[in-house]
């Protein structure tokens, strides 16, 4: 019973470990093309160059401070829901 409750602490601590290494992963997003890219570092700043379009317009943090800033999940909503909304629109004999 001893071992058993000696495992699950050390289970934890790696789940913990696992989504703390996640979380610490940093993605970059291009401004100009509105998605997350690869990039190419410029110099010895924190200068990303866009490998997509070519531009320096790139911001980059964790994958929840990218998406919560530029509000990724409620564009990819909006996006999904304006395809369904496109060919599922009937029309109508209303006068508007």
């Amino acid at each position: 019973m001893t071992e058993e409750t000696d495992n699950k602490p050390e289970a934890q601590t790696e789940a913990v470990a696992e989504v703390k290494k996640d979380e610490a992963a940093i993605i970059f997003y291009c401004k100009d093309c509105a998605e997350i890219v690869d990039t190419t570092p410029i110099g010895r700043k924190y200068v990303y160059k866009c490998k997509k379009c070519g531009t320096k317009n790139v911001a980059f943090g964790t994958p929840k401070s990218i998406r919560g800033f530029f509000r990724m999940d409620e564009n990819e909503k909006k996006d999904k829901n304006d395809e369904k909304g496109e060919d599922s629109k009937v029309m109508t004999g209303a006068k508007i």
